[in-house]
């Protein structure tokens, strides 16, 4: 009869910490207001841990972006915020920007990203308009429409070359207009900006469309 062997194992488990800070969201989207040139907003967060916990830094991607924290140690228990405020200034279009939180914990920093969706105060279609050297001399126009909530005044248009003669039709005043625009020549090659100077919320606005014979 054969001996019975007895093997004995031992398993040896690492205990995984899991991060004491635990984040109501780690991103967040703003829909920004036309004309609108500062936006705030917070992430909120809860130290689930036994322990206090110390934020050593909050960096921001942008110096467009001013990040903070609401406390520098947050107790057991306790919930803080970290505060993101956005300077926009002119800015429009679709913007992410993030936010690195390092604690005193031994994990990787957390990255808050933030998406910023920041509508222009007017469209302009097209932006550019093209003539061909040696073409017709025949007019383009542009619609110009302002975003819904504001109202635009135009003082004053002008091309940046007086190769190009423009006239401003309105549609709707303060919300529509269309801009015509024609070359003198197109018997040699030309371009130009045509500026549209105005106001609209208490703010000097500047909007610009392009004009090329080449």
């Amino acid at each position: 009869m054969k001996p019975f062997l007895t093997f004995a194992l031992t398993v040896t488990l690492a205990a995984v910490s899991a991060p004491a800070l635990e984040w109501k969201t780690t991103h967040l989207e703003l829909k920004i207001a036309p004309l609108q040139r500062t936006t705030e907003t917070a992430f909120a967060f809860t130290n689930t841990s036994d322990r206090p916990v110390t934020i050593k830094g909050v960096d921001s991607s942008c110096d467009c972006l001013d990040a903070r924290a609401s406390a520098g140690v947050i107790a057991p228990g306790a919930s803080g915020l970290i505060h993101a405020k956005f300077t926009l200034g002119e800015r429009s279009g679709l913007y992410r920007r993030t936010i690195i939180v390092t604690t005193d914990e031994s994990g990787p920093p957390v990255a808050l990203t933030v998406e910023l969706d920041v509508p222009e105060a007017a469209t302009l279609s097209p932006r550019s308009l093209e003539w061909k050297i040696g073409g017709p001399v025949v007019g383009q126009t542009v619609e110009i429409t302002v975003a819904d909530g504001i109202e635009f005044t135009i003082d004053e248009y002008a091309p940046t070359s007086d190769a190009f003669i423009l006239s401003l039709e309105t549609l709707e005043p303060g919300r529509r207009f269309r801009l015509h625009a024609v070359p003198k020549s197109t018997q040699a090659a030309a371009s130009a900006a045509f500026r549209l100077y105005g106001k609209a919320g208490g703010q000097n606005l500047v909007f610009s469309v392009y004009g090329n014979v080449r």
